[in-house]
């Protein structure tokens, strides 16, 4: 996330989802966004511990602080910002621990509530597996998301100066555009952020890569790579794929890709690997392709997108396969 490369101590500290990370260590989603941010961004990992270290060290009784946690917090905060600016000058001024103090206090209340009653800060939206589901933002923005995928935005969302979306799995955005030129950002757990105004897109984000299709609009893409954040402006019919520290970037028929939102799939010299990944992705299936060398088949044209029974029926015909089915185990045979 872009933001959070110039984030202070004192900004982590006030910050809503790491709020959460910390009162939530349990969270997966959370920690997996929070350790890929800190490993392309290692520099900034001494604020992360010491803001973290600030807000755990807040214990809440009767969802107040009492005298003695209250004083020891003021502590806390003293030594940790005195301790560092005594490193960097011995002239550095008294007051400037004051700033961060000031902030956590005025935050308390809040803070509080995370902990004690487990309130998110955000709402969720999610689909099980093979289900897809619209979701209708605060701003009328609407989302498509594909099965298997969660999409998260902060409670106070249509407050923020930037209307950000935390992805996991798949979706088709159709934005809005604000009076006010409200940024809109869609952002995946590893640290790609895809910034725009008003357009339609698909974000792909699975285990392995993040794929971003323009479909219509315009956008700039943001990727986290080892010593610079490369950004990308694309057009339509353009696709960026996404994996480790590469990426690759080309001109596609966006249809292909966001097809699925009509509930069909196009297949272009799709091969059967690509559709084994779907079947894993979308519908959690097990399967398991006796000859590897079948995963090169490819075929193209266009098959209805239903549960997976219909979809596996479709799928052996289409590439002339024998395919068998054991509850959630899938077996694929010539």
């Amino acid at each position: 996330m872009m933001k959070y490369t110039n984030f202070s101590v004192n900004d982590f500290v006030t910050d809503d989802y790491f709020h959460y990370w910390v009162a939530h260590p349990g969270d997966h989603s959370a920690h997996v966004f929070w350790e890929a941010w800190l490993k392309q961004h290692p520099e900034k990992r001494e604020d992360v511990e010491e803001a973290r270290a600030i807000l755990e060290s807040i214990r809440f009784s009767n969802h107040t602080l009492s005298t003695e946690d209250l004083a020891q917090l003021w502590d806390r905060v003293r030594h940790i910002d005195t301790a560092r600016e005594q490193g960097r000058s011995l002239m550095a001024p008294a007051y400037r621990w004051y700033g961060v103090a000031a902030a956590v206090i005025t935050l308390l209340m809040v803070t509080a509530v995370y902990f004690m009653t487990g309130t998110k800060p955000w709402k969720e939206y999610t689909t099980a597996y093979g289900e897809t589901k619209t979701v209708v933002l605060p701003d009328n923005s609407k989302v498509i998301l594909n099965a298997n995928s969660s999409l998260r935005i902060l409670n106070n969302w249509t407050e923020k100066p930037e209307r950000e979306i935390w992805l996991e799995g798949e979706a088709f955005f159709s934005v809005v555009h604000t009076k006010d030129h409200k940024p809109f950002k869609v952002m995946t757990s590893d640290g790609v952020s895809v910034e725009v105004l008003g357009t339609t897109f698909n974000v792909y984000k699975r285990t392995l890569k993040t794929t971003v299709i323009l479909n219509s609009g315009q956008i700039r893409l943001n990727l986290p790579l080892e010593k610079t954040r490369e950004k990308i402006l694309m057009k339509p019919g353009d696709m960026v794929e996404f994996k480790g520290s590469k990426y690759k970037k080309e001109e596609v028929d966006p249809r292909l890709y966001t097809a699925w939102t009509q509930n069909k799939i196009m297949l272009n010299h799709t091969s059967l690997g690509e559709m084994v990944r779907m079947l894993t992705d979308n519908y959690g299936l097990d399967v398991k392709v006796t000859d590897t060398t079948l995963l090169e088949q490819t075929v193209s044209g266009s098959m209805p997108l239903g549960d997976d029974d219909v979809l596996l029926q479709q799928m052996a015909k289409a590439f002339q396969l024998k395919i068998t089915r054991n509850g959630q185990t899938i077996s694929i045979e010539e």
